[in-house]
């Protein structure tokens, strides 16, 4: 009994001491991890945090160019909530964002189904595509503004051509969005196709051949297999298409500046009508402030929607 008492506490000192050494391990690889990922802490707390968080600090001050301001609370929200630029701005950014990502989510992935497909010059045909995407913002911006030129525009040298009379593209309010919409959908289509083309690769092609053995159309296969495969990267390519759209100061304001009668002014450029014009850089950062929990928001709901797919809770 004495004997068997012994091997068995010998027993358990083993296994006490593998788990200690398996504790350690554990332990010594934790912070070796947590050692290889400070100079990336470090970078996002110098390029990110530090000037997001003065940002919303600043928000909350009369901060004006050449001058510190003062905390004045809730103040800059409480003005541009009874402002009707700022709630129209806010409208105009809803609206823009939402039409632009929906057209471009659908004609991005129409393009890129057909571009997946067999046919001569194919790769030519992706590279012209893809070419809006490689254009820098401000001169697409300075192109855009040249084709929708009320006097030596584009678009009304043809309809003129063709018997109609010259649309004001920029300076109607009833169309003046809607030429934005156009030019914001251009210049971002590239990127949704890169993106959509890139996951309809990995979707494998006997899975498309046994559904079309079995009768499934062409729609059900893309209904029932095509969407489902790449919906991960939809999620993603939708949430940060928003953001850029959503935040898309140079197009605006390179087309129409917030005009006519603030008609397509949207909160980036509202922001810089108070920060740059009228030197309220506290209000400017009060215009921006107020739209995070609008980005907050798409982040969550995307990435709720995607974890909760993949069973994540």
């Amino acid at each position: 009994m004495a004997s068997q008492a012994l091997r068995v506490g010998a027993g358990a000192i083993s296994r006490g001491q593998v788990r200690g050494g398996a504790n350690r391990e554990r332990l010594r690889t934790t912070l070796e991890a947590y050692v290889f990922l400070l100079p990336v802490v470090i970078v996002l707390l110098g390029l990110a945090a530090y000037p997001l968080a003065d940002g919303i600090w600043e928000s909350f001050t009369n901060r004006q160019v050449a001058q510190a301001g003062h905390f004045v609370g809730f103040a800059n929200f409480t003005m541009l909530f009874h402002t009707a630029a700022y709630r129209g701005a806010v409208v105009n950014s809803v609206l823009l964002t939402v039409g632009a990502v929906a057209t471009k989510t659908v004609l991005g992935l129409g393009c890129a189904v057909l571009l997946t497909q067999d046919f001569p010059l194919r790769g030519l045909v992706r590279a012209l595509a893809f070419l809006p995407w490689a254009v820098p913002g401000l001169v697409a911006a300075l192109g855009w503004r040249w084709l929708f030129d009320e006097q030596a525009g584009v678009f009304n040298a043809v309809i003129m051509m063709l018997g109609g009379q010259p649309v004001s593209w920029l300076s109607d309010s009833s169309i003046a969005m809607v030429s934005i919409g156009i030019a914001t959908v251009w210049q971002g289509l590239p990127f949704y196709m890169l993106m959509f083309i890139a996951a309809l690769t990995t979707v494998p092609a006997e899975i498309y051949e046994a559904a079309a053995i079995d009768g499934a159309s062409a729609w059900e296969r893309f209904r029932h297999i095509t969407l489902p495969s790449i919906a991960d990267v939809i999620g993603v390519t939708v949430m940060l298409s928003s953001i850029w759209t959503f935040n898309n100061f140079n197009m605006v304001y390179m087309l129409t500046g917030g005009g006519p009668d603030d008609r397509t002014q949207i909160l980036p450029t509202l922001a810089y009508e108070y920060a740059m014009q009228r030197n309220l850089l506290g209000m400017g950062a009060a215009v921006i402030t107020s739209a995070l929990p609008i980005f907050l928001g798409i982040i969550f709901l995307l990435t709720r929607r995607m974890l909760r797919e993949k069973g994540v809770r």
